[in-house]
């Protein structure tokens, strides 16, 4: 799709651009545009990659939006954008802990349908790796919610 990589090949100029204009600061001491400049760098860069291979290959493997859509079940999606919806307002009420849990336990039985134990202890426990990442990894301030953890 020549016109939506050209598109999206724009927006990662933008983000780059406005990045800039920020300030980028350097590795050691990033300024307010750091992110935006590498999130534009990135969208770019694998724009570019996907507009080589389709240019190549004459976009001869590009699926029609309705052979894409034609798997995907609306209730399951429907579903997954209202747990999402609830996990944003519910997040800094419950608190990181309280609030992925159940929204890991409903994605994970969603892909899979599994015994409850496993989803459950696979939802406690990836909630767990990423709470010690962010709070000690990176000594990110997450709300503590109801348990005041």
């Amino acid at each position: 799709m020549l016109v939506s990589d050209l598109v999206w090949l724009a927006v990662g100029g933008a983000f780059c651009l406005g990045g800039l204009h920020l300030g980028f600061g350097s590795f050691r001491q990033p300024h307010a545009g750091f992110m935006p400049v590498l999130a534009g760098l990135t969208l770019a860069g694998l724009t570019a990659i996907d507009l080589t291979v389709g240019l190549l290959s004459g976009w001869s493997q590009e699926k029609r939006d309705a052979d894409i859509w034609a798997d995907i079940n609306p209730g399951r999606l429907l579903a997954t954008a209202l747990v999402l919806l609830a996990y944003t307002l519910l997040f800094t009420t419950l608190g990181f802990v309280l609030a992925t849990i159940p929204l890991l336990a409903f994605l994970f039985r969603l892909m899979q349908a599994r015994a409850w134990w496993v989803v459950l202890s696979a939802s406690v426990g990836v909630t767990g790796l990423f709470y010690a990442g962010f709070k000690f990894g990176l000594d990110c301030q997450l709300p503590r919610g109801l348990f005041w953890f």
